[in-house]
């Protein structure tokens, strides 16, 4: 196993010397990457009102919010799903056992120096086997305490309140030790009522030509959240001995699921369906240097989650509520050695190990194991504007688990290259490109869960074509203006489509056979400075064709004028996925104050990839702005914002029949001292 030569360099390995490489690669998990991500500063970042609102301004990405702060938040990228999106923290990925959809919603962006998105293969030194798997990845990077001079202490006290009987509290603590080991201590508090009015107005016209909707106002119920999310990570100093940090973290949610809107009678029950979620895990990662030629890096990490789901049968109260527990293990450890073989040419080795075990306490349940080997061998060569990076990836899945009282064992093992170019002939503009086939086995919550898995599907198999530009034609002190270009080609089997029913917990799984995509983001940056302020935009447009294309499914419907029955082709636009969307943001700073205005446009999309008007859900424009302001004070600083969202108070809905709030703001307070 390469683990085994990792491990026999450590031990075998002379004086260390920590080169600039390691450095940059243990401060940044995207540090020296064939393709520059999508990125969100940490400016960016203050001045939205949550981390789902600033993912939501990259181009190619399709947040799903089930609304308000409790609903659930995932991000899909290019079409390929939730699922396909790798999730990181400081390079180590966040596993969940509920459908291994990340829950964005969970997390803060006080803690957060930057996000970065790569589309396709991420290819950067020392970086883990898994990954390389992942068909697109989001890198959440926390920041390291800054400290004033003379001091070794840093307090921040926030307060934030909102619509929805919001109130966010939060204290930090961060502490530089005599050695220069650096750690922080945080927690954070989350209390919303959930409840917001909405309009709901829907009129569908059906193939035999029946006109059914309603128009009303409703306001959301059992949509409430009590959540603590607690951290703590300890940071090395830059020494010779190597680089390191650990990171655990605690978050525990009690909320309710308030289920879709149809048109109900006046005594249809609304959905009291309540989760309660625990997730805690304790990570931790070391890199070092071996001299001049290899450096090492070790991951590792333990997460326990605990799922309660109480579901109480709406439409015949006389009957018990139904109470399911799920209880998730994972242990996760990771080796990844790098080689410089000459000027021109890297060599990166690494191999991970991962074994999830589900457990509930329910009759006939499979009580499911999988233990997952991931192996890595990449190879980077540069000859002056040009870089090439070749990577073979095996990944061999065991499952495990219960059927009619006896052990069964399900395996597979699949090969997942990659090739990734640049070519940068100036600092002004370079041609990058990439094709690289990933792989995605169904999940515990697939296959397992009770209501809601089915062990009859399949994995997804996608391919991944893409070819980008980057340019940027002002570079001077005062005027900057970046311009990116990407088209790209993705192929998907077996797509696994993952539909909410009755609720958030409840899903419905089925398997797509074949996905074609065509699609295209382009993204300008401009900024400028004038005298002590400067001011800037961001626009992105993204154009995605996500076409179901299994051939044998015909579909039997009455056309439009009622004459007949016509054979419409499974070859419409997949669930959820716009033809067209976009996002522009205006920034201004001066003195202090910071403003921001983002808007953000979705074109149609449809529910099923029958893309019939009875399917249609219509487009929709929000339009969100934020105002900052930052006073240095005698013994600290304090920060004030303002968010307001959803401006012209939009009735839209991301997913269908799940409304999102209406206008709405958040004020918060924060003050370091």
């Amino acid at each position: 196993m390469l683990l085994s030569v990792i491990l026999g360099l450590l031990l075998l390995s002379p004086a260390p010397v920590v080169q600039d490489t390691l450095k940059a690669a243990t401060i940044s998990s995207t540090a020296g990457s064939l393709i520059v991500p999508q990125r969100i500063t940490s400016r960016e970042l203050e001045s939205a009102s949550g981390l789902t609102e600033a993912i939501r301004r990259f181009a190619g990405v399709q947040v799903r919010d089930y609304g308000g702060i409790g609903g659930l938040k995932t991000v899909n990228v290019r079409s390929l799903g939730s699922e396909h999106t790798g999730v990181f923290i400081d390079g180590i990925q966040v596993d969940n056992a509920q459908n291994m959809q990340v829950d964005l919603g969970r997390f803060g962006t006080d803690d957060i120096r930057g996000v970065s998105l790569f589309s396709g293969q991420k290819v950067s030194p020392l970086q883990s086997a898994k990954e390389y798997s992942s068909a697109s990845s989001l890198y959440l990077e926390s920041a390291a305490p800054v400290f004033r001079e003379g001091s070794r202490n840093n307090h921040i006290v926030s307060l934030g309140v909102g619509s929805f009987g919001t109130w966010t509290p939060r204290y930090s603590w961060e502490h530089l030790f005599k050695g220069g080991t650096m750690m922080r201590i945080g927690g954070e508090a989350v209390s919303t009522e959930g409840k917001y009015r909405f309009h709901v107005k829907d009129y569908r016209t059906y193939p035999d030509e029946t006109i059914a909707g309603y128009d009303t106002t409703m306001v959301r119920q059992n949509g409430d959240l009590r959540s603590v999310r607690l951290d703590a990570r300890l940071y090395s100093p830059f020494s010779a001995e190597g680089l390191w940090n650990i990171h655990a973290h605690f978050y525990d949610s009690v909320r309710g699921l308030p289920g879709p809107v149809y048109k109900r009678a006046g005594d249809y029950p609304l959905s009291q369906d309540r989760q309660n979620d625990m997730d805690a895990f304790l990570q931790g990662r070391y890199s070092r240097s071996l001299g001049r030629i290899w450096s090492v890096s070790g991951r590792a990490k333990y997460s326990f989650s605990h799922l309660e789901y109480v579901d109480f049968p709406e439409l015949r109260p006389e009957l018990s509520s139904a109470h399911f527990n799920y209880r998730n293990h994972s242990a996760y450890i990771s080796g990844s050695a790098m080689a410089r073989l000459g000027t021109r040419f890297r060599l990166n080795l690494a191999q991970d190990f991962q074994y999830d075990y589900l457990d509930a306490d329910l009759m006939d349940f499979a009580f499911p194991g999988r233990f997952s080997s991931w192996s890595c061998v990449s190879g980077v060569y540069s000859s002056g504007p040009f870089e090439v990076s070749g990577t073979a990836l095996f990944l061999e899945v065991r499952d495990f688990f219960l059927s009619g009282g006896e052990r069964h064992q399900a395996r597979r093992d699949v090969v997942m290259p990659s090739i990734v170019a640049r070519w940068k002939p100036s600092d002004k503009f370079s041609l990058n490109g990439f094709a690289k086939r990933s792989y995605r086995m169904p999940t515990f919550n697939d296959l397992y869960y009770t209501t809601v898995g089915s062990k009859t599907l399949d994995p997804e198999d996608a391919l991944q074509f893409d070819l980008g530009a980057v340019w940027t034609p002002v570079a001077s002190g005062r005027h900057s203006l970046n311009l990116r270009a990407d088209i790209y080609r993705n192929y998907l089997k077996n797509k696994i489509i993952a539909v909410s029913t009755s609720n958030q917990f409840r899903w419905s799984m089925y398997n797509l056979g074949k996905v074609a995509v065509l699609g295209s983001d382009v993204t300008a940056d401009y900024a400028c400075k004038v005298g002590k302020g400067s001011f800037g935009t961001v626009l992105r447009y993204t154009f995605q064709q996500s076409l179901d294309k299994t051939p044998s499914t015909l579909r039997q419907a009455q056309d439009g004028a009622g004459s007949g029955t016509v054979d419409i082709k499974w070859n419409g636009q997949i669930p959820y996925i716009p033809l067209h969307s976009g996002s522009a943001n205006l920034f201004g700073e001066l003195s202090g104050w910071r403003a921001d205005v983002t808007m953000f446009v979705t074109g149609e999309r449809f529910t099923t990839s029958a893309n019939l008007p009875a399917y249609r859900l219509a487009p929709w424009t929000i339009l969100d702005a934020s105002l900052a302001k930052s006073l240095s004070l005698k013994n600290g600083e304090l920060n004030l914002k303002l968010c307001l969202n959803n401006i012209l108070d939009e009735q839209y809905e991301i997913i269908d029949n799940y409304p999102m709030p209406g206008i709405n703001l958040i004020l918060k307070v924060e003050y370091s001292f």
